[in-house]
């Protein structure tokens, strides 16, 4: 795997799941298997709470063109737009690292989304 990307996989584990889940989702998120899909809905109970916040807009989140790293539970995880990824991601369960450990979009298969930010 692309060192940049593990980092980010790295990173969204430990900064925006609950801690006591952490290190299960940091296996599903950097070891890329065909049945991480049947998962990936579960990562929505497990995200820590504190640094989520629905927002089905997604328009002030980042520019269109900034890099970040996708993964939606069926492709290994890859470098693309912001752009991309909300049209890839829409209803569906997927991830957009946009800045490692501090600022992510999950995209929930309900077409809910969220934004994940340390503060």
């Amino acid at each position: 795997m692309n060192p940049e990307i593990q980092h980010h996989l790295d990173l969204f584990a430990t900064s925006f799941v609950e801690k006591a889940r952490v290190e299960r989702w940091n296996l599903i998120l950097t070891k890329h298997k065909p049945k991480n899909y049947k998962h990936s809905a579960k990562l929505y109970d497990h995200l820590d709470r504190t640094c989520c916040v629905r927002n089905d807009d997604l328009n002030y989140v980042a520019k269109d063109d900034v890099l970040g790293v996708y993964y939606d539970f069926l492709e290994e995880a890859e470098l693309i737009t912001f752009a991309e990824a909300k049209k890839r991601g829409m209803g569906r369960d997927a991830i957009f690292s946009i800045f490692a450990g501090k600022l992510a979009v999950y995209f929930f298969h309900e077409c809910e989304n969220y934004v994940l930010k340390v503060k």
